[in-house]
């Protein structure tokens, strides 16, 4: 499934009108069946319908969705329209005509006194007042009806988009409408899957309407999303004639004595996910407490000071860097001159690595050296992210999509996993979208397994981006397995990892 930006899906249809000769009055005509297929399986032939149309195709399709409505049989539709003929788009006066040919009482007034009747009695409602294209904040009389309609708690259903949400950023164009379930057409947008855009769409079903395939596949700036198929290609393959060296020897360095918990999830997780050897780079504080809780894993122990690395520790851990495949760095460590030395040493290598949790921070002082040859994998959250591009935690949330494919365009050999509700995962010209998981992650210690995961995930098959993706989805896949028979409350980072096995089974099949 393809996520695709505002122009690019302005240029869709333009291309199948002009280069392919549709009519953009079929592509309405479509859009309102496609709106049918929905009400058609959910919502009662008697009940009570109000339609808001606004100025635009994304009014058109609501008059074209109210004749079909009463061709089935819908015998209570009401229409709820302002905009005079001559301020409508062409396709939109035509259908609005049909509609008035047909009977359908039409609402044109902007008293809210003479609304609010109508909307208290609808049960369902149908908005079709503004589309991905709205270009400015939502005033006056649009804004008084918007606020009412939200205050009602009816059924809404919303075509293409909830109105009032921008179809690039997710951001709220002074009001939306909060809706139940947003129908939308050949691909998903951007603003339907960022935040705070996702909590007004809600359930967004995707209806085909005929465009051409070629114009799909002209797309310039689409975003994958991640689905069962996609993850089950990318996860790697073990050949049976095969050793723990087939699948990777990684170093992790991370960990203190505040903080042992976090390297101890990451090395659980990859070693879960399949890394061949793992060794475990530690203060020798902690060494004795993870040697009790890991069998699986070698460790390396290293000189340190109040619970951390000690600056003695960098030398040490230069002069065994060469000996592994993979390294990865940040778990725990704690922030200060020893853990921004060690990431330059790391960064300085030959190596491909992932810098996780407190090594993002120091990162964001070293940002010359992520112009290496060797593939770096990058994992922060939004304020994480703040660090890397030197700008305020807003300013990234105000449109991930664009601060993730910006950074990954300026260090070309970083895969950029960008945690949030819906992750980011891209590099230069590549990029997935996750939507699955829950709020059950939202916990401490759950970035580290992810970490863990795709630790053990890039080291058996040497594909970043592959293998970020794969992470993702499974870390959320498992989070979802979860929630079916736990609560949320009480879902821990280590209950991840106890049903990684399972959540990898079911991908394979």
């Amino acid at each position: 499934m393809e996520i695709v930006n505002t122009e690019d899906m302005r240029k869709m249809d333009a291309e199948a009108i002009h280069e392919y000769g549709i009519p953009g009055i079929i592509l309405m005509e479509h859009a309102a069946m496609a709106v049918m297929d929905y009400i058609r399986e959910h919502v009662a032939k008697d009940s009570r319908i109000m339609i808001l149309c606004g100025p635009g195709n994304n009014g058109g399709d609501g008059f074209a969705l109210a004749r079909l409505m009463v061709e089935e049989g819908y015998s209570h539709v009401r229409i709820h329209c302002s905009v005079p003929y001559d301020r409508m788009s062409h396709d939109e006066a035509v259908y609005a005509r049909i509609a008035e040919s047909y009977g359908i009482e039409i609402m044109r007034t902007q008293d809210m006194e003479m609304i609010k009747p109508a909307l208290d009695e609808a049960q369902v409602v149908v908005d079709a007042l503004f589309g991905t294209g709205l270009s400015r904040d939502i005033e006056g009389f649009y804004d008084v009806l918007i606020l009412y309609l939200n205050l009602l708690n009816k059924h809404v259903i919303s075509i293409d988009i909830a109105s009032g949400v921008n179809g690039d950023t997710g951001s709220i164009m002074n009001c939306a409408v909060q809706s139940d379930v947003t129908i939308t057409f050949e691909c998903l947008k951007r603003g339907q899957l960022l935040y705070p855009g996702s909590s007004y769409c809600k359930d967004i079903i995707v209806k085909n309407i005929t465009l051409p395939k070629a114009v799909k596949a002209n797309i310039e700036h689409s975003i994958h999303l991640l689905d069962e198929d996609t993850v089950r290609a990318f996860l790697p393959k073990r050949d049976a004639h095969s050793h723990k060296g087939s699948f990777g020897r990684v170093m992790m360095v991370g960990g203190s004595s505040y903080m042992h918990g976090a390297i101890t999830l990451a090395a659980k997780a990859a070693l879960q996910s399949g890394t061949g050897t793992l060794t475990l780079f530690l203060p020798d504080c902690i060494s004795e407490i993870i040697s009790m809780k890991l069998e699986e894993s070698m460790l390396l122990p290293a000189p340190s000071m109040n619970g951390s690395f000690s600056m003695i520790s960098v030398d040490l851990l230069k002069r065994n860097l060469n000996a592994y495949d993979m390294i990865t760095i940040g778990n725990g460590m704690g922030r200060g001159e020893v853990t921004q030395a060690m990431v330059r040493a790391v960064l300085e290598s030959d190596r491909p690595c992932l810098l996780d949790g407190d090594a993002l921070y120091e990162a964001g002082k070293l940002m010359e050296l992520l112009h290496r040859p060797a593939v770096t994998i990058l994992t922060p959250h939004p304020k994480e992210m703040s660090y890397l591009c030197g700008c305020s935690v807003k300013e990234v949330l105000k449109d991930p999509l664009q601060c993730a494919m910006e950074f990954v365009k300026r260090y070309e050999n970083t895969v950029l996993v960008l945690k949030d509700q819906h992750t980011i995962i891209c590099r230069k010209d590549d990029m997935y979208m996750n939507t699955a998981g829950n709020h059950a992650l939202a916990k401490g210690g759950s970035g580290d397994v992810l970490c863990g995961i795709l630790t053990g995930l890039y080291t058996q098959g040497k594909e970043a981006l592959q293998a970020a993706a794969a992470a993702v989805y499974v870390h959320a896949c498992a989070a979802d397995e979860l929630i079916q028979r736990m609560d949320a409350y009480s879902i821990q980072p280590g209950d991840l990892i106890a049903v990684l096995s399972d959540t990898y089974g079911k991908l394979k099949r």
